[in-house]
């Protein structure tokens, strides 16, 4: 019986003794959770945020280059054949007109030339990641690395300026004697071809490039001013094509159709037109407003003291608003398109309760005008459907509807 219980003790104790070996190389192998800046970085509901914008960004750049970036039959014609660049948003047709004056220093398979289709944006979004991924590396090694690189790039720029200028003034002054360098001076614009090219380039890559650079560097500047190049490219293209101005000197933009054209997409309730302007503006929504969430929630971590960044309360409370993020910007996303919708069709839905009310030929006549079909008559619409909303407030209560949701919404959640 001694030689069988100490057997049994010795078992359990070698049992107890693995067990505790094993707990603690599963504590040493899972990371503990914190508040601390890389582990959050990793963090599924960040990288959610993150992929949302660079996404929306990235489908932003070819929705717009579909709608804003061609140019006119009539100017392609007028062209015969030859290279032709309108101010549009698109890259291509400026750097072959610039090819046909002197050779481009960037590969053609990384400028996109040659290329149709997505197949031309594949090469510069492949320069905009590696020029974004190392920007990123740099900003985690400190002000030192940088201002190294601020240095050899300033001494990379001037020797590349000067030492063909250089090199050209004296080689003929040792065959021709003295002379003064003014006939050389061209030799110090070499560099300008090549700053051309990144300005065709950029037409169209600056706003991703900055854009991606504010995602993944956490940059409010740099979200803002991509958000605002879009916005300026639609303004500039407004302009540049309203008929006044296209009458008097005609750059070769294709305007957009005046006219909002019949609502046949949705069941009847948007335009295509007009669903692809919306779509725009909801991916410039999704691209800054996901952006933002990211910096905001990880500058939130950061300010925090180091004692709460390893809290259980703290980090609940940062996963419980994290979360809540993510499902009210798909809910009001979701109901922002919705009553835009609704905002843009708002002329018809007045009219034809109007007409069955009165059963009146007016309500058909009004419905059929060709104001409301004009772009400003969408704006009419839009502006009377905030008026009634507005309105609407004095009889029914949306601060409790809005409540009640938010409840359900919670309890949904739990």
């Amino acid at each position: 019986m001694d030689a069988r219980y100490r057997i049994i003790t010795g078992l359990n104790a070698s049992k107890r003794f693995l067990g505790g070996i094993l707990m603690d190389i599963v504590e040493k192998e899972e990371p503990r959770v914190t508040l601390h800046l890389p582990l959050l970085r990793r963090k599924w509901q960040i990288l959610t945020f993150q992929l949302l914008s660079t996404f929306s960004l990235l489908i932003l750049m070819i929705r717009m280059n579909q709608l804003y970036g061609s140019c006119t039959e009539e100017f392609i014609l007028l062209a015969e054949g030859s290279s032709y660049w309108c101010p549009a948003y698109e890259h291509t047709r400026g750097l072959v007109w610039l090819s046909n004056t002197h050779n481009l220093l960037i590969p053609n398979f990384l400028l996109g030339i040659g290329q149709s289709g997505l197949s031309s944006f594949s090469g510069p979004l492949i320069l905009c990641i590696i020029v974004t991924s190392l920007w990123s590396y740099v900003l985690t090694k400190g002000e030192k690395l940088q201002n190294d690189i601020k240095k050899i790039s300033g001494i990379v720029l001037a020797i590349w300026i000067f030492l063909p200028f250089l090199f050209a003034w004296i080689s003929s002054m040792a065959f021709n004697g003295p002379e003064w360098p003014i006939k050389h001076f061209g030799s110090l614009f070499s560099p300008m071809g090549f700053f051309l090219e990144l300005v065709f380039l950029g037409v169209v890559f600056a706003p991703i490039l900055t854009g991606l650079m504010g995602i993944w560097g956490l940059s409010r500047r740099l979200l803002t001013w991509a958000m605002g190049y879009f916005l300026l490219v639609i303004g500039i293209h407004a302009i540049l094509t309203f008929e006044e101005i296209s009458g008097a000197f005609d750059l070769g933009l294709k305007a957009l159709p005046s006219q909002i054209g019949n609502s046949s997409m949705l069941g009847g309730l948007i335009s295509p037109l007009a669903f692809d302007l919306l779509v725009i503006s909801i991916l410039l929504l999704i691209f800054l407003e996901s952006g933002l969430a990211a910096i905001t929630h990880l500058e939130y971590a950061m300010s925090l003291p180091e004692g709460s960044k390893n809290d259980i309360e703290y980090i609940k409370q940062f996963n419980n608003v994290v979360n809540s993020h993510l499902i009210h910007l798909v809910v009001i996303i979701s109901l922002v398109t919705f009553v835009t919708i609704l905002a843009l069709q708002f002329d018809d839905l007045l009219v034809s309760f109007v007409g069955v009310l009165q059963g009146s030929q007016w309500s058909g006549q009004v419905q059929e005008s060709l104001e409301l079909q004009m772009t400003y008559g969408k704006v009419i619409s839009a502006s009377l459907f905030m008026l009634v909303v507005a309105g609407m407030r004095y009889v029914i209560p949306w601060q409790r509807i809005i409540g009640y949701i938010e409840l359900n919404i919670n309890n949904f959640r739990s």
